[in-house]
């Protein structure tokens, strides 16, 4: 049974490693250029993807057991431990930053501080590519109760210890708002790729790990509905944006 589970894990997240790789590549992004940074790597699933790949990446995790496991799973990996909105890298550095299903376990307080890290360390021609976890997402992700973080936010402690009998914390899901004005606050100027992990999952039914959800798209191909689901699955998606720097300050956002 832990092995199963290990396995569906593994695959997730080498969906997500290839999902991050084709949505760069849309830019016209070349991956194998420089350094990659693999930032909130846990346990290494997706450095190891990119490592077989050929690139020249490290793993970062403010987690000591994250890191070890990470070294035994991806041998031959570079891996430091350390915080993310203290990093020991020198300026400018990594040619791409991976921040994959990593915003949403960072406070709202401290989500400044980590862009700006990345944005130290990343290179003029660089690109930060962001998976974070929408607050429309019709299950919510970690605990799987429906619509929950659809509700004001006190209601889900509450809801979350009267179903799962567990507190819903560490958790800090967006909106594409609420990240549009987290970048721009920042100084990074932003794409919304949000699109194209809903086409993705529409598209490729087989890439759904969620049962129900995988059900479901199933029922929308099956009677033909997929472009009026489009839309709709933009808006619960998981939000997808790839950033660089913006030396502007200017209004050259999408």
């Amino acid at each position: 049974m832990i092995v199963k589970r290990e396995n569906a894990i593994a695959w997730k997240r080498e969906q997500r490693a290839k999902e991050a790789v084709s949505c760069l590549g849309l830019t016209g992004h070349d991956l194998w250029s420089g350094l990659l940074l693999d930032l909130g790597c846990g346990e290494g699933f997706l450095t190891g993807y990119f490592l077989k790949l050929g690139m020249d990446v490290v793993g970062l995790d403010r987690v000591r057991i994250r890191v070890k496991l990470s070294k035994e799973r991806a041998k031959g990996g570079n891996f430091v431990l350390a915080d993310g909105t203290k990093t020991p890298f020198k300026a400018e550095i990594f040619k791409t930053v991976i921040l994959n299903d990593v915003l949403e376990h960072v406070t709202y307080d401290l989500a400044k501080p980590l862009l700006n890290e990345i944005k130290r360390i990343m290179k003029v021609n660089g690109k930060l590519y962001i998976s974070v976890a929408n607050r429309y997402q019709i299950r919510e992700p970690h605990t799987l109760i429906p619509f929950l973080t659809w509700l004001p936010k006190p209601c889900w402690n509450v809801i979350c210890k009267l179903i799962k009998k567990r507190p819903y914390t560490n958790y800090y899901p967006y909106t594409i708002k609420k990240l549009r004005k987290l970048c721009r606050e920042v100084g990074l100027i932003y794409r919304n790729y949000t699109w194209f992990y809903a086409w993705n999952k529409i598209s490729n039914i087989e890439h759904i790990g969620d049962p129900a959800l995988k059900k479901l798209v199933n029922t929308i191909r099956k009677f033909k509905l997929s472009k009026l689901a489009y839309p709709i699955a933009e808006k619960v998606s998981i939000i997808l944006f790839i950033c660089e720097k913006d030396f502007t300050r200017g209004h050259r956002h999408q």
